[in-house]
């Protein structure tokens, strides 16, 4: 029943993303700087949601200078520089704010660019093509 209920939210959550016009907000980035815990995950050629596993953690933090960590489980796995930019969104069909991880596409070998979502205490994470991955995170607080 849980993972219905995570399920129902999360397709509410992306599709207010998706579908509602994206303002240009100056002070994104502003925003942005914190930790975000993940809490869910949704796509993927099955169109799976994947709750995060009891006991287990996954923390963004982004910092000033952009900069960012992610810690798994207390271990820092992964810290760089991030990018903020726009990118056509596959689900909008409008340009929308995108962040890149300096992270290059294997296909393309162009710099992967997720699409953008925050709102308020909710941060929204998506591969910017079919199939991909969609990435609830939650401010912490």
């Amino acid at each position: 029943m849980k993972v219905h209920f995570l399920a129902i939210i999360t397709f509410i959550t992306v599709g207010f993303y998706a579908c509602e016009k994206q303002k240009s907000d100056p002070n994104i980035e502003q925003k942005l700087i914190g930790k975000w815990n993940l809490k869910l995950s949704s796509g993927g050629f099955a169109g799976q949601t994947k709750p995060v596993e009891d006991g287990k953690s996954s923390v963004l933090v982004f910092k000033s200078k952009d900069t960012y960590q992610r810690i798994d489980n207390g271990k820092l796995v992964k810290e760089g520089k991030y990018m903020l930019s726009k990118a056509k969104s596959i689900y909008s069909g409008q340009l929308e704010t995108a962040i890149s991880f300096n992270e290059v596409d294997t296909i393309s070998k162009e710099q992967r660019k997720y699409i953008l979502g925050l709102r308020n205490d909710s941060l929204l994470i998506s591969d910017n093509y079919y199939d991909g991955y969609s990435m609830l995170y939650l401010r912490v607080k």
